[in-house]
């Protein structure tokens, strides 16, 4: 089943250029030319920086989630998501310097992702909140689970949507990329 199919009507949501066309503006006055813009893009590397560092709290949060599902430590759980708190940033701030070059209909869909991903933190860290009342002493309660794996599976959406982004869409492929088979 390919799910392509179900990600092309945000390539053509222009409701979204008003805030698209205000914050990629703003952002490229703020970081264009800058060291900062190239370190955030990945330019050293030669590839964004953006899919390297969301792969830090998605394996974290993944880490979590099976814990959770096959009864590991309740304590270790906590620790995982709240470490995928901690390295969310780094996603998020790489994630929208690159969103900031993208083309008008990848700037759609990267909107969306955005937004996915807010959703996803939003539930893992209120799954967080809820494991902090005795994390050694009490395991985690149905509710905790319960928002770690809705974080769990709205991030599965938004990487999803990433992954249209640059597979589908080149989003963040290079010019020099060789042709398949090359």
């Amino acid at each position: 089943m390919n799910l392509t199919a179900l990600f092309q009507p945000f390539e053509k949501a222009s409701f979204l250029d008003p805030v698209s066309d205000a914050v990629s503006g703003r952002l490229r006055s703020v970081l264009e030319g800058t060291p900062v813009d190239g370190l955030l893009r990945g330019t050293f590397v030669g590839h964004p920086m953006h899919p390297i560092m969301a792969y830090s709290s998605v394996g974290l949060w993944s880490s979590a989630v099976f814990l959770d599902l096959t009864g590991g430590n309740g304590a270790a759980s906590r620790r995982l998501i709240g470490a995928g708190l901690v390295t969310a940033p780094t996603a998020l701030v790489t994630g929208w310097a690159t969103w900031s070059t993208l083309n008008e209909q990848q700037r759609r869909v990267g909107l969306v992702h955005a937004g996915t991903n807010a959703v996803a933190l939003t539930l893992f860290a209120a799954s967080y909140k809820r494991r902090a009342k005795d994390p050694v002493a009490s395991p985690p309660d149905t509710t905790s689970k319960a928002l770690a794996l809705a974080g769990f599976a709205v991030a599965g959406l938004g990487g999803a949507l990433g992954g249209h982004l640059g597979y589908n869409m080149g989003a963040g492929v290079s010019a020099r990329a060789l042709p398949a088979g090359v």
